[in-house]
């Protein structure tokens, strides 16, 4: 057995490592690293309860408006605050556009790379870093979706409208024709088609001439680049390039594990309803989700042995001291459990909710993940870049959707009084692109007592728990093929496959020794 480490994995927000041990070319151990200690709860701790919006968003500069939002949830679910439903509206418009703009940073710059020509030589040269075409016209729209938000957030990163109550924007004809000209833009270059056909229906009507022209390309030896022709979008056909090379690469045989899966759901409207639902699949039926089942694990995290807890809500955070060289422990993130079980979250159990609910073809649009990924719920690296890239297209139809609904909502109220309460308890649950982001509060005299965030990548690269449970990046890692230990490139396929944001995860480096291996 061979001992392998990765440390730091790049392309990806934060720092984490990777320790394994190798044997007969495959994984057959695995530690999850998260090399820095989380501290913005403590942060909080006897603040006004209006301040964590504010200072919970800087948790992280990639998904800072999921954490504003849900600390925004959260005290204003202790408050019994509901919001006027043009605020809901412009919230929900500003979480679309994060995704919108996320998922293509993760496949042009962060998992790009893995399959890119200049490296691999595999015909994706629209993905080679810097130099790639596709990967300069994703910087561009990404630069101009940035602009849609900041006309309605205030700036980028960091927004500033959405505030306890609501938002502070007033919704009118300017702001409206501003979004959703760049909106439109973006979709014709990402689909190939602008306002008015859903992304879905031209998804269906092109996907195949796309297929058939990449795959004649890829058995020619040629670069693989979209025609020219207006209707093809061309991130739509880089995105199906790169399934079909993923495809061929056989990674629905890497990063398996059980296909244990959790949602918090996200997009709430005004009476409730989610557009992605919540849930639990346990492996074989879907269950109703029950936030009362969080539960933290610190066996073997940095912490003292008291900073976990049955409960996430009941866990004291005055008791999340570091305890660093604690016998058996390995990393600074906690173990989270879901009935005392570890759960993969992102899009891909955001994917299989919404499948259980409103049918598999939204579930698993074009039955790409049926067809080439094993199943519509099964988990593995392909099915994870599949669900992620799936979702693209709903939240781009969803966007739309909802921006075309502002001209309902002209002059109204977009915003409610917020009252601190003077004792009170809430919860905030949504989804942000890497999966279930929650925050729990406890005010009492008016301050912010208690205060607890489990990010969603806190849940996927968790450790091993006591029960020997290891965490779902850990269990995905194991039997990954090492076909060379100086480039590792499949495990560093696997592992990408879950967009880790180790920002999220834990926070102040407090560590002495490095090791890095060159990828």
């Amino acid at each position: 057995m061979v001992e392998l480490v990765i440390d730091p994995v790049s392309r990806l927000e934060g720092h984490h490592g990777v320790k394994l041990e190798v044997e007969g070319g495959k994984v057959v151990k695995a530690k999850a690293l998260a090399t820095m200690f989380r501290g913005f709860e403590r942060i909080v701790i006897g603040r006004d309860p209006r301040d964590a919006p504010i200072l919970l968003q800087r948790i992280c500069g990639v998904c800072h408006n999921d954490h504003r939002l849900v600390s925004l949830m959260a005290i204003e679910n202790a408050a019994g605050v509901k919001i006027p439903e043009a605020g809901l509206l412009l919230r929900n418009i500003i979480a679309s556009l994060q995704f919108v703009f996320d998922h293509p940073v993760w496949a042009y710059a962060l998992t790009g790379p893995d399959y890119c020509d200049a490296i691999h030589k595999t015909g994706l040269v629209r993905f080679d870093p810097i130099t790639g075409a596709g990967v300069k016209e994703a910087v561009a729209a990404q630069r101009r979706l940035h602009q849609a938000m900041a006309y309605i957030g205030g700036k980028v990163p960091h927004i500033m409208t959405p505030l306890p109550g609501g938002v502070s924007l007033e919704i009118n004809g300017d702001i409206i024709s501003k979004l959703v000209s760049i909106v439109e833009d973006m979709k014709k270059w990402a689909i190939g088609v602008g306002v008015g056909k859903t992304a879905l229906e031209h998804t269906a009507d092109i996907a195949g001439y796309i297929i058939d022209d990449v795959t004649s390309k890829l058995n020619a030896g040629k670069p693989v680049e979209p025609p020219k022709d207006p209707e093809i979008g061309r991130g739509l056909y880089d995105l199906v390039s790169l399934i079909l090379v993923m495809a061929n690469m056989g990674l629905k045989d890497m990063g398996e594990r059980d296909p244990v899966m959790l949602a918090y759901g996200f997009l709430e409207d005004y009476d409730g309803n989610r557009y992605f639902p919540p849930g639990f699949f346990n492996g074989e039926k879907f269950e109703k989700f029950d936030e009362k089942n969080i539960s933290e694990d610190v066996t073997h995290s940095f912490y003292v042995d008291d900073a976990g807890g049955s409960y996430v809500g009941d866990e004291d955070t005055r008791k999340l001291k570091p305890a660093y060289g604690k016998v058996g422990a390995y990393t600074w993130a906690k173990a989270p459990r879901y009935k005392g079980v570890p759960a993969e979250v992102g899009p891909l159990p955001r994917m299989v909710a919404k499948g259980f609910r409103d049918g598999w073809e939204l579930g698993d649009p074009l039955n790409l993940r049926k067809d080439l990924a094993g199943g519509r719920t099964a988990s593995n690296a392909l099915a994870r870049n599949i669900a992620r890239i799936q979702e693209e297209l709903l939240l781009i139809d969803y966007l739309e959707n909802a921006l075309l609904q502002l001209a309902e909502h002209v002059g109204k109220k977009t915003w409610t009084e917020y009252e601190i309460p003077e004792s009170a308890s809430g919860v905030g649950l949504r989804e942000a692109p890497r999966g279930a982001l929650g925050h729990w509060v406890r005010i009492k005299s008016k301050k912010i007592d208690n205060y607890q965030v489990i990010a969603p990548t806190t849940w996927n690269v968790s450790p091993t728990d006591g029960n020997g449970n290891m965490g779902p990046l850990e269990e995905a890692l194991i039997g990954t093929p090492v076909e060379n230990m100086e480039s590792p490139w499949d495990v560093i396929r696997v592992i990408h496959s879950f967009d880790l944001c180790l920002a999220c995860t834990v926070h102040v480096f407090d560590g002495k020794k490095w090791a890095k291996i060159q990828i």
